[in-house]
């Protein structure tokens, strides 16, 4: 298969790569993935509306477009690429289902993505050169690994290593990915809306879907949703 070449464009300022990809997609070369990057965002968001990726000069904003189908395993095959490249610092990283990278148990990257009528533009953002505090523990690669980082090299790896992994299908990854699965084999509670599910974290099928046995040995595939480790007194 052709290699796909990635086509970079680069603003000091932003309210938010993911919007300005949205706003622009149908300028965008369908032959080329586009990975938009700023300096600084201002209006950035998570995956949870009242959730905001906190941006400061030094870290890595990102969003990438792609002119697919919609694919659910987008949110998984992006994360699954930031890792590849981080780990080769030798660090302990992990994926927190459904798009979340954790170093030594705590956040450093969180991915969303969103569909447009043109193709899907998948925002990524990673604390690099600067720490930040949100509502859960965070960390940085350069806290983690004491040097600091280029961050258009960066962006650059991930992107590249996106298209090999989503050239390959998300089955193909799959195994690895289940490797990388936090809290696999563990006490977990699963947010569904209003409702929460507690259960152990068994794994994912074949498309992604996080699998929960229940304590009464029924197993229930999520398709989205917000887990957390159950710890026990």
């Amino acid at each position: 298969m052709k290699v796909m070449e990635v086509h970079r464009i680069h603003f000091t300022e932003i309210d938010s790569t993911n919007a300005w990809a949205k706003e622009h997609a149908a300028e965008f070369d369908p032959k080329k993935l586009t990975c938009i990057t700023a300096d600084v965002q201002t209006a950035g968001r998570g995956l949870y509306a009242n959730r905001r990726w906190v941006s400061k000069k030094g870290n890595l904003h990102m969003s990438l477009f792609l002119a697919s189908p919609p694919d659910p395993n987008l949110s998984q095959i992006l994360p699954f690429a930031a890792v590849q490249v981080i780990q080769k610092e030798n660090l302990f990283v992990q994926i927190k289902w459904p798009n979340d990278v954790l170093v030594e148990g705590k956040k450093i990257c969180g991915v969303l993505v969103e569909n447009t009528p043109h193709g899907v533009v998948l925002g990524l953002g990673m604390n690099v050169n600067t720490k930040i505090e949100t509502d859960q523990p965070t960390t940085s690669l350069k806290e983690l690994t004491k040097k600091e980082w280029d961050l258009e090299n960066l962006a650059l790896a991930i992107s590249e290593k996106f298209l090999e992994n989503w050239q390959k299908g998300f089955l193909a990854l799959k195994e690895e990915f289940e490797k990388l699965l936090a809290y696999k084999g563990e006490s977990i509670t699963c947010k569904l809306g209003e409702k929460i599910l507690e259960g152990i974290l068994l794994g994912i099928t074949d498309e992604g879907h996080l699998q929960i046995e229940r304590e009464d040995g029924t197993i229930h595939q999520i398709f989205s949703g917000e887990i957390h480790q159950l710890r026990s007194n």
